[in-house]
């Protein structure tokens, strides 16, 4: 027993645990959202307050502007686009014109002031762009990180979403926000409701996710218009930055103008005016609404007929049917002593308080004068 050799004692290691699992539910906390740190980053990413289109459109933002269809927002937008280039606020090579809403001659006519300007347009149809395919375009610039700093207008914006869907509308704008977050900029055209509301105002058409998600939002509207000129009005409804309240515009319609020359034409009009053009949209827009019981009534001193009696029965009977409330407000309304937009007709008040209407003129004349000059 004395001979058998002894071992030092076997160190014994210690038995290994299974690996610990993060727990299920983890603690909830806030931090993991957090910007700190990141500031650096986000203003190298952050725009200067420039304007893209002066007083309307602020670079790093999206603007929706609404008007009814031949108001001129295509006409205007390019022509503020054009004066920012030209004072270099932006840049031409940065800004992407979509041009969805234009026939084949015009689409080559704003090419060519494209070029001149030095500003991109893009086609459905043309170069391989397509219109459905848009949302995904701009996905892969914000993934591609292109798309800081460009600009992209789309004329008009029903080409790319249907703005009567809330969920599509809502979806479009979704993405429209993550451009904008990325440094893009985004300026949508749009039309209104064919009917005004109970203000007299434009409306814009569809759901109110563009409005929403936007965050400036104007509408542009007619005020007045004669044979060479029209005038037009932008009204902001919401904002944010220092855009405008209102501005107004005036440019030519005269026939066979070239398209250079009809943007050449837009003049950006004195504050000061403002106010006087509103009131004259006011009187235009009563004019449209007042326009069947016009024609009627004036259809009705034409044919011969000029007691009140008369003009009310004429008005009201079967060929026009305008309500008789209506007539009766309109031959007030528009009696007056010298033609213009709120006086059309003058009254006579003959014996036993007779009342007769006869058309205003340039030069008016007595009741014998006017049916003397009538019948020859």
């Amino acid at each position: 027993m004395d001979n058998i050799t002894k071992f030092p004692p076997l160190h014994v290691l210690p038995e290994k645990k299974p690996p610990t699992e993060p727990p299920e539910n983890p603690e909830f906390s806030f931090n993991q959202f957090a910007l700190n740190g990141n500031s650096a980053v986000m203003r190298e990413k952050m725009l200067k307050d420039t304007f893209v289109l002066d007083n309307i459109a602020i670079l790093g933002q999206a603007t929706a502007i609404y008007a009814k269809p031949n108001t001129g927002k295509t006409l205007i937008v390019l022509w503020m686009l054009i004066e920012s280039i030209k004072a270099k606020r932006i840049k031409g090579e940065n800004v992407f014109y979509i041009n969805a809403d234009d026939t084949y001659k015009g689409l080559v006519t704003k090419l060519e002031i494209a070029e001149q300007y030095g500003f991109k347009m893009i086609a459905p149809s043309h170069s391989g762009f397509e219109t459905n395919k848009f949302q995904s375009y701009i996905k892969q610039a914000i993934d591609d990180n292109t798309a800081h700093g460009k600009v992209i207008i789309l004329d008009t914006v029903k080409k790319f979403t249907d703005l009567m869907d809330k969920k599509q509308a809502t979806n479009f704008m979704k993405i429209g926000r993550e451009f904008i977050s990325s440094g893009g900029t985004l300026i949508m055209m749009a039309h209104t409701n064919k009917n005004r509301d109970t203000d007299g105002k434009v409306v814009f058409a569809g759901t109110s996710d563009v409005v929403d998600d936007c965050d400036c939002a104007f509408i542009l509207d007619e005020v007045t218009k004669t044979d060479f000129n029209k005038q037009v009005l932008f009204e902001n409804f919401k904002s944010r930055g220092d855009v405008a309240r209102e501005l107004a515009f005036t440019y030519s319609i005269i026939e066979k103008q070239s398209y250079k020359d009809l943007i050449d034409s837009v003049q950006l009009m004195d504050a000061a005016i403002i106010e006087q053009v509103k009131q004259e949209r006011v009187v235009t827009v009563k004019l449209e609404k007042d326009a069947a019981a016009i024609e009627a009534i004036t259809d009705a001193i034409n044919q011969g007929h000029h007691k009140k009696a008369d003009l009310i029965t004429f008005a009201t009977g079967i060929e026009w049917k305008i309500p008789h409330r209506k007539v009766k407000q309109v031959l007030s309304d528009y009696t007056g002593e010298k033609l213009n937009n709120s006086s059309l007709w003058r009254l006579q008040i003959g014996e036993r308080n007779l009342k007769s209407y006869y058309l205003l003129t340039e030069n008016n004349t007595t009741s014998e004068e006017y049916e003397t000059a009538k019948n020859g």
